[in-house]
């Protein structure tokens, strides 16, 4: 319902600039006097009369995330069949439009392409009868000036056995910018890696709700790692972990014998800003012979052990600072303890599902349940960026997979 009231609303604006009035009051023209460009061919909001699709998005609100280099939209398409119907997507177009409704620029996908088109990236693109398909947003990054107001997906849908297409020309999302109250401090001293953030192709991005939600019941709201970030320590060689050259084959892959080797295993984790200690667990065991069951803990009704021992602390209204994986028994706070940017809370163990390596995982929140509540863009401050030779000091800034850094003294 919402979309079909925005989308009347467009139409109703689009239909005002069409007509040009002169002093005596009498139309004109059916075009603007100074027209811009619309691309309505192409960029058409045409939609089929047979709706055989539902298309939602998510998160709510959807955030622009300012990086270092370009502007970020993390937010994923669910694409739901309403028919018996097996449909191929064949294109996905994205208008963008300033906040004057101007057509600012417009990116697509489909099947034209030698060995894998631009469609293929999106991973799966067929929807057999009433299932759901996750999309991860495919138009993900713009240059940093670019004017987003508002962003038009469409949608053309094609029925192998009817021969049929269906098209889906307004699927409305309006970014919002995210104003972060709270100044972070990295949460480890020393120099890190960010070893896996939440890029495109990071794995706390490709959370597919629709079957996350499935498999766990519905314990899952959101993607509480949409904004995730995986902080592992380098040592003074330059590795994250203590190696000989022997090793060098069987480390390739995240292949290793003992987490413990990391540079980042009982690292001490600080606090990243001042606030107050509101949920803990630290009695979860390091599982650095076995890995984390999921299935059990979903038949466990466990699901939440998957951050395994963990620290949140509330810094301002609707922001909390989550760090998850800890180790057992290392956590040196309290629930309702007040504490100071920089002290010590606990230390880096490998409990939950730690997966592959030793690391912090950090998250910003607008709640304390990562369950239920909302994931935020966050940036960071008094920390310098290595770029090879060089480093660059930045008071704040928003760091993502690949990046080497390096905090300021507190």
């Amino acid at each position: 319902m919402i979309l079909e009231i925005r989308k009347n609303q467009r139409n109703l604006k689009h239909l005002i600039k069409r007509v040009r009035i002169d002093q005596d009051g009498v139309v004109v023209s059916n075009m603007p006097s100074d027209p811009q460009p619309r691309l309505q061919g192409f960029l058409s909001n045409h939609e089929s009369d047979e709706k055989i699709v539902e298309i939602v998005t998510e998160p709510d609100p959807i955030y622009i995330e300012e990086a270092r280099d370009s502007i970020e939209l993390n937010f994923d398409l669910q694409i739901t069949g309403l028919t018996t119907k097996c449909l191929m997507i064949r294109f996905i177009k994205c208008a963008i439009y300033d906040d004057e409704d101007n057509l600012v620029t417009f990116r697509h996908l489909n099947h034209n392409g030698v060995g894998t088109p631009g469609i293929h990236t999106i991973g799966k693109y067929e929807i057999d009868g009433q299932q759901t398909l996750d999309v991860f947003n495919p138009f993900h990054r713009f240059p940093l000036d670019m004017p987003l107001g508002h962003l038009r997906y469409m949608f053309t849908f094609y029925d192998s056995e009817s021969k049929q297409e269906y098209y889906y020309g307004n699927v409305i999302v309006e970014p919002v910018k995210y104003n972060q109250k709270t100044k972070l401090s990295l949460p480890i001293k020393g120099t890190l890696v960010v070893l896996d953030g939440h890029d495109f192709y990071s794995h706390h991005r490709r959370f597919a709700m629709s079957l996350v939600r499935d498999v766990t019941g519905g314990k899952f709201a959101s993607n509480f790692s949409r904004y995730g970030i995986d902080f592992t320590v380098i040592g003074t060689d330059g590795n994250t972990r203590e190696m000989d050259s022997n090793e060098f084959k069987d480390n390739y892959d995240f292949h290793f014998s003992d987490v413990k080797n990391f540079f980042t295993h009982e690292a001490v984790i600080y606090a990243p800003a001042d606030g107050e200690i509101v949920d803990i667990v630290n009695d979860l065991e390091d599982l650095y012979d076995t890995p984390f069951n999921m299935d059990a803990a979903i038949g466990d009704d466990k699901v939440k052990d998957i951050a395994g021992n963990y620290v949140v602390i509330k810094h301002a209204s609707a922001e909390y600072s989550h760090l998850f994986h800890l180790l057992k028994g290392s956590v040196e706070v309290g629930v309702s303890q007040k504490v100071k940017r920089g002290a010590p809370i606990a230390k880096v163990g490998f409990s939950g599902a730690s997966t592959l390596y030793s690391h912090l995982h950090y998250q910003l929140m607008d709640g304390k349940n990562f369950l239920n509540d909302n994931a935020l863009p966050c940036k960071f401050s008094n920390l310098n960026l290595i770029l090879g030779s060089k480093t660059v000091r930045y008071d704040e800034l928003s760091i993502d997979t690949g990046d080497l850094v390096r905090s300021e003294p507190i």
